[in-house]
Parts: C-alpha cells; sequence; structure tokens
C-alpha cells in the first residue's frame, strides 16, 4: 500500500491511497487490512509545497508503523 499526501496551495492537506494505478479515499480499516496482508507500507509520494520539516515527519511515521508491524510479526514466531 502506498498512501499519497498531497497539500493544495490553501495549505490543505489530503490523503489518500495507490491501490493498483487507482488513487483511493484513504480509510484506517483498509490501511490495517493492508499491513495484515503485506506486513509494511510502501515509501509514501508526497505532492505539494511541505516544508522540510513535514516531509521528514511524514517519512517517520511510515517507518515508526513498517517498524511497529516488523516487531509484532516477530514476537508471533
Amino acid at each position: 500500500m502506498k498512501i499519497i499526501f498531497k497539500k493544495s496551495k490553501e495549505d490543505e492537506i489530503s490523503v489518500s491511497v495507490k491501490d493498483g494505478d487507482k488513487e483511493k479515499e484513504f480509510k484506517y480499516i483498509d490501511m490495517i487490512k493492508s499491513l495484515i496482508v503485506s506486513k509494511k507500507l510502501n515509501q509514501p509520494e508526497i505532492h505539494g509545497d511541505f516544508t522540510e520539516s513535514e516531509v521528514k515527519s511524514i517519512k517517520s511515521m511510515i517507518k515508526f508503523i513498517n517498524d511497529e508491524v516488523d516487531e509484532f510479526y516477530k514476537e508471533e514466531d
């Protein structure tokens, strides 16, 4: 699953998901289902005028989620 973050000129942030070639609305439950199957999120796409700090925060969040999922599956073994 790849999460897409977009920031408009009005500083409004929207979040969607790339499913194949299509973008669809982001839903947490879909993210959880995807994590159960694939066990990781792909690096996000970030479009718009995000600050360096915002980009770092988004990437850090994705890494944190992936690390937590990885740790969960290690504990299950």
